[in-house]
């Protein structure tokens, strides 16, 4: 959730500010804004995704969903 604090000071500013909701991105612009954003998570979310860590801490139990 983003909750943007408007800083401005005249009506104008305000218009061009509530402008912004306007704007659409489309699926090529939003996944260029993903990769751009993306971080390496690195330990220790790299480490517990590895399939031994994974066997050792779930013993190979799985859940089956309904």
């Amino acid at each position: 959730m983003t909750a943007p604090i408007l800083g401005v000071r005249t009506p104008a500013q305000l218009d061009d500010n509530l402008g912004a909701l306007d704007v659409a991105f489309d699926d090529a612009q939003l996944a260029a804004l993903d990769e751009a954003s993306s971080i390496d998570l690195g330990f220790p979310h790299e480490f517990l995704a590895r399939p031994m860590t994974r066997a050792v801490m779930f013993g190979g139990v799985t859940i089956r969903p309904r």
